[in-house]
């Protein structure tokens, strides 16, 4: 599966208030990953804007050290 994602911190993700805000912008946590599952190679204008929306909205002035790609991720 094609996973449109930033890298986070394990630490981070055993909060549960972290992973409620996650599920709040519509994304899926695919330990250490947060993002969005795509059905092509290479994402869409709407899945880039959704992800980086989303990813602006948890870490703000961070979002930098957050950088969003495509990975391959086995089921």
């Amino acid at each position: 599966m094609k996973f449109l994602c930033t890298k986070v911190k394990q630490s981070w993700l055993t909060s549960l208030q972290n992973r409620e805000k996650v599920a709040g912008l519509n994304l899926f946590i695919k330990d250490p990953f947060i993002g969005i599952e795509i059905k092509n190679n290479k994402p869409t204008d709407e899945e880039m804007k959704l992800v980086d929306s989303a990813v602006n909205e948890l870490f703000g002035n961070h979002k930098i050290a957050f950088p969003v790609r495509v990975v391959e991720i086995n089921n």
